[in-house]
């Protein structure tokens, strides 16, 4: 179903009439972390095909029986995952007292430095695989860091490179593919043994 809102920007209300719910409901869902906050076009909140594609998905989801949790963690399993981390004081502990490694994770978006001068980490997957080994925080945020910065040189031609070869992926899901395609490529990869180098 096409809308005359469907490649613009919607306030609540539209939004809400868009996908047959209230304004109500719509916050409760951006509460529970299952639809993103809305975008500031100056003081006003406005909603996208972003939102709207995210909201189908919710209540497809929903309409099939999975409960809410459920969807929330697959949806947005970084906001789900963050609860496993070590305390973030121990993070925060951990960069601040090597200023090279803090300002080297910030640099590859490891850790995301906040306005307030507090730190975040954006991605709970990552961590929670570099920290497989049991390591300590810093030890593990090193490691990430590596990784991150043996990859990047890769990312920006494997986002051209899809975008030439899937021109119909939206923009604003466009890297959330290329993620889950290199995933899933280096998984496949991985589970046929990766020769070890001399």
């Amino acid at each position: 179903m096409t809308s005359k809102h469907a490649a613009a920007q919607m306030t609540i209300d539209e939004f809400a009439a868009e996908i047959g719910m209230t304004t109500r409901t719509v916050r409760s869902y951006q509460a529970r972390g299952l639809l993103p906050a809305p975008n500031r076009l100056g003081r006003s909140p406005m909603y996208d095909d972003f939102h709207l594609t995210r909201m189908r998905t919710v209540l497809r989801l929903q309409h099939r029986g999975l409960p809410l949790e459920a969807i929330r963690a697959l949806l947005a399993p970084d906001l789900v995952l963050r609860q496993f981390l070590p305390a973030g004081d121990v993070l925060v502990c951990a960069l601040r007292q090597n200023a090279e490694l803090l300002h080297a994770a910030i640099d590859c978006g490891v850790v995301t430095q906040l306005p307030d001068g507090s730190l975040e980490l954006p991605n709970a997957r990552a961590v929670l695989a570099a920290g497989r080994t049991g390591a300590p925080i810093g030890h593990t945020v090193s490691v990430l860091v590596q990784a991150v910065s043996a990859l990047r040189p890769h990312a920006e031609p494997a986002l051209a490179e899809v975008r030439r070869s899937a021109p119909s992926v939206p923009p604003e899901n466009l890297a959330e593919l290329v993620v889950e395609a290199f995933r899933l490529a280096v998984m496949s990869v991985a589970s046929r043994g990766v020769p070890r180098t001399a």
